[in-house]
């Protein structure tokens, strides 16, 4: 089936009036081609418009600040909604600390937590059971519930307990060897043995009292004794009882049998993680970025979630210096992105994985939370534009954007690059990407990339905000809440603040300010006079005002009535009759007498708090019969 094309009409050389319309308005930005080329469809300038309608703009929904406070200056350092198996909740880091404000927005000015790095980037990965803190800097922090944190891992012990020979027990006339672990009963985890063994030998059948030293870290409840009889030959420690921490320095258990041959084997691969920067939850097992060596992902036993093994790890071989920037799941391939270059991990299983460099990707990723996974694949930001990678090969989206993704990567320091953030906004089918600046404004904002109007015109139909966003939130998982699911947060890059997106009409109870500039429309060698321009709206209230340039030169601004205050098709009374009719509306303004040139091109503004529309826009002119012959 040939491709459908919405054209402007051709202005033919004849001195007579005629108009050339625009009528759709909603095909995306084109920065790349010459003004004078783009499609009728296609823009120069949309900002803060949305292309979720064909044929027409309509200003995008607003925001709204979802948090009760500003925790002051600075810029949260990250955010997650969690989902555990039993609660769902919202993290923010800012200034070192780890707060948590409610589903209303209510936000304390008292961190829930302390104990984090207040420079670097923080991340909240999860699994059904926990979720941690993790920057870069520190051993990363846990919790089961979102307001109780604690160290993840247990730290094993090194003193040795206290082993004494008592009267009564079963215990056979043999020299025996204790040692014993740290127990966190609320996630089942234990620490590794104690580093040092307590032995006693038994001159007769009797039991053995073990005093062993309390555990420092406060989620330590309990305590399993392991033990092995030398003299039987046994070679390993294995499990004697667990119970419960007693008060004091030491917690005392006598041990009276000896039947432990067929007990749980005492852990040694129960080791206490890292500084990590960041991480993911594939293949049932915990994957995190190293926090000095810039290669190297480490994962955790199977099924442990808090056991990170000091072997278990992975150097990625990346070329030209890279380290790793990303980690994203997918399926059963886990993509490892450094700056230029994609590995992947590949897993049939939990057991066995297999490392290769992507030969059809093209890229990698400016920073941690410059990747997502959408529909049918994983977008990724890099310093080559933006990709979506299928499994197979990379495929570029902002074609039409590069002169904007160029403007970004040579005027934004790396620190700044980073920081990059995206976002895959299901219900209105957008990915958005915060930036810390939008071409040509030279400002923070967000690239806008709409799914539907892509995938309706097979063309990237990209768009843009003037949104101040330092990062997203979004609320994907399993919401309990009738509407909870979908909605989007974001964190601000200035102010400890959450703001919810695409929810109302208004800038967080300020005006919306939406502009478009659209096509050059060239009239060839032949001069032309341009007499007015019209164009089809619905009525809102709010400011709308047209400039109009020709050859580059403006004929000044015009505001328009847009129906503020004005009776409506629709809704307007004749008696007790209303008049039929629908919501459109056309404005009109003429140009002055000098208007007088070979392009021209239309830039519009509306400032206000309603959802403004506009449809269709024409100029009139009256072309020259033939080109002048003489040079100008």
């Amino acid at each position: 089936m040939a491709k459908r094309q919405i054209k402007a009409s051709t202005p033919t050389a004849s001195r007579t009036y005629q108009h050339v319309t625009v009528n759709d308005l909603s095909g995306g930005l084109d920065l790349r081609r010459s003004p004078t080329l783009l499609e009728p469809s296609r823009a120069r300038v949309l900002m803060n418009y949305s292309l979720a309608t064909p044929g027409e703009l309509s200003v995008r929904l607003g925001y709204q600040a979802f948090s009760t406070m500003n925790l002051g200056n600075g810029r949260p350092q990250g955010g997650q909604r969690v989902y555990l198996g039993s609660t769902s909740f919202t993290l923010l880091a800012w200034n070192g600390g780890v707060y948590k404000p409610t589903d209303a927005g209510v936000l304390s000015s008292t961190p829930i937590y302390s104990t984090v790095s207040p420079t670097n980037q923080v991340f909240f990965p999860y699994d059904r059971i926990l979720t941690a803190a993790l920057d870069g800097a520190n051993r990363p922090r846990m919790s089961t519930d979102g307001s109780t944190w604690v160290p993840m891992g247990i730290l094993a012990g090194t003193v040795a307990s206290t082993a004494s020979s008592k009267a009564s027990g079963s215990l056979s006339t043999s020299e025996f060897e204790f040692s014993y672990t740290y127990k966190h009963r609320g996630t089942a985890h234990e620490s590794n043995g104690c580093t040092s063994v307590s032995t006693v030998s038994l001159t007769s059948t009797g039991a053995v009292e073990l005093q062993i030293p309390n555990s420092t870290e406060a989620k330590v409840d309990a305590i399993v004794l392991y033990g092995r009889n030398k003299t039987a030959g046994e070679a390993v420690l294995r499990k004697i009882s667990s119970a419960a921490v007693q008060g004091g320095a030491h917690s005392t258990y006598t041990v009276t049998s000896s039947n432990w041959s067929a007990n749980d084997e005492i852990p040694t691969n129960h080791n206490v993680p890292d500084a990590y920067r960041f991480a993911v939850v594939w293949k049932n097992r915990w994957w995190a970025a190293d926090g000095t060596v810039g290669n190297r992902l480490h994962f955790t036993e199977l099924f442990q979630n808090q056991s990170w093994p000091t072997l278990f790890y992975i150097d990625i071989p990346f070329e030209r210096g890279d380290e790793i920037t990303a980690i994203i799941a997918q399926g059963d391939t886990l993509l490892v992105f450094g700056q230029s270059k994609l590995f992947l991990i590949i897993g049939q299983t939990s057991l066995d994985f297999e490392v290769r460099p992507s030969a059809g990707a093209q890229a990698g990723a400016l920073g941690p939370r410059a990747v997502t996974a959408i529909e049918n694949g994983v977008v990724h930001i890099a310093a080559e534009g933006v990709l979506i990678y299928d499994g197979a090969a990379d495929r570029l989206l902002s074609f039409d954007v590069e002169p904007a993704i160029r403007d970004l990567i040579r005027n934004t320091a790396s620190t700044g690059l980073e920081l990059v953030a995206v976002t895959h906004h299901f219900p209105f089918k957008e990915l958005r990407i915060a930036v810390p600046r939008v071409y040509p404004r030279g400002a923070i904002g967000e690239l806008v990339l709409d799914l539907n109007r892509t995938r309706e015109s097979e063309t990237p139909a990209w768009t843009d905000t003037d949104r101040m966003i330092g990062g997203y939130i979004l609320w994907d998982g399993d919401e309990p809440v009738t509407g909870n699911r979908g909605r989007l947060l974001s964190w601000s890059p200035t102010v400890g603040q959450i703001f919810e997106e695409s929810t109302g009409t208004t800038a967080n109870s300020s005006n919306m300010t939406a502009e478009y500039e659209g096509p050059h429309l060239a009239t060839g060698l032949n001069r032309a006079r341009f007499i007015d321009h019209y164009g089809e709206y619905e009525p809102h209230a709010g400011a709308f005002s047209v400039e109009v340039y020709v050859d580059g030169v403006s004929q000044g601004v015009e505001s328009m009535s847009i129906g503020s205050g004005l009776a409506v098709y629709g809704t307007g009374l004749y008696g007790t009759a209303q008049y039929g009719g629908s919501g459109r509306r056309m404005y009109h303004g003429t140009m002055p007498l000098d208007a007088e040139g070979r392009t021209v091109w239309i830039k519009t503004s509306y400032v206000g708090q309603e959802t403004f529309r506009h449809f269709t826009y024409a100029v009139g002119l009256v072309p020259e019969v033939q080109p002048r012959r003489f040079a100008e």
